[in-house]
């Protein structure tokens, strides 16, 4: 019985574990949602890259943190224009809520080229950043912590941003772990879109990095003994913003607002164009990973985005 005992609380542990991670489940332009992939799981029709499994990346140098675990090209490619607000629904392992509440969102774009981006290899591409948010106000809770609570994240494409096909990877970074080299978790996803219009807007080579190859385990926004002490400063991982897409020249922020985020009273992960931001909202690293049921459904949750 003893014996037994002890595997049940193995399984239990390890379901625990299972379902405290998630996946990018639906991508929503303009109100039109399009569903990805259960990770693992047959793939259809979808504009966003399938990943192998619902387990974060690990690791910044790991080159599943382009686009995700073992991301695979989607068939699909969604039609966006500049301005456009983009909605992020993350899902946990269970299909209910986001599991994490601890730590940044950032979001990315690169370029597939003349081509579209379903077989575009990503692998050696150059990315800019255009949104990137961490705590919503000074002291308060992270940014994701609205997505644990079953809200979509919003992000703005640039007014100005140039036609053509790309590539819009949302990163959710999991510091509940980030008192110790190597214990961030990197949740990256990875969209196909094709942006119209006329706008010539776009990044300077400098404003352009590699991921892998934008961080390092050591980075003050990746490792962070201060993660539990919500009067912090953060200072996020990457370039800054491009500059075209509102960003300033330091990629740095202190505790406060994030710039363009919502405001402390209201329960949104909407992003900025640049921000600022303290660090993790919880003092409790044992509560950071609960679950929560998702009690309104994703068209009544981003029509509260607009």
């Amino acid at each position: 019985m003893k014996n037994l005992s002890s595997i049940l609380i193995l399984i239990s542990l390890t379901l625990t574990s299972v379902s405290a991670h998630g996946y990018l489940a639906q991508l929503i332009i303009n109100s039109k949602a399009y569903s990805g992939n259960v990770p693992g799981a047959q793939a259809t029709s979808s504009v966003i890259r399938q990943v192998s499994d619902i387990s974060p990346v690990k690791g910044a140098s790991n080159p599943d943190l382009n686009c995700g675990l073992s991301a695979q090209f989607a068939a699909d490619v969604a039609d966006a224009n500049p301005g456009d607000e983009l909605a992020f629904d993350w899902r946990g392992g269970d299909n209910q809520n986001w599991p994490h509440n601890t730590g940044p969102m950032l979001t990315y774009m690169t370029s597939c080229g003349s081509s579209s981006c379903t077989t575009y290899n990503s692998s050696s591409s150059k990315w800019f950043k255009i949104q990137q948010v961490a705590r919503v106000s000074s002291g308060g809770p992270w940014a994701q912590a609205a997505v644990m609570e079953g809200f979509p994240a919003n992000v703005t494409l640039p007014s100005t941003l140039a036609p053509g096909n790309y590539l819009i990877r949302h990163e959710i970074l999991g510091l509940q772990g980030a008192v110790s080299v190597g214990g961030a978790e990197f949740y990256p996803a990875c969209s196909q879109i094709k942006v119209g219009g006329s706008q010539t807007g776009g990044p300077t080579e400098d404003e352009l990095v590699l991921l892998p190859g934008a961080y390092s385990d050591t980075d003050p926004g990746i490792y962070d003994p201060n993660v539990y002490d919500p009067s912090a400063s953060y200072t996020f991982p990457g370039p800054p913003i491009a500059a075209f897409a509102g960003g300033d020249a330091s990629g740095t922020s202190v505790s406060g607002d994030a710039s363009g985020s919502a405001s402390a009273s209201t329960p949104t992960a909407t992003s900025g164009s640049s921000g600022s931001s303290g660090s993790s909202s919880s003092s409790n690293p044992q509560s950071v990973c609960k679950l929560q049921r998702r009690t309104t459904s994703l068209v009544s949750d981003a029509a509260s985005f607009t």
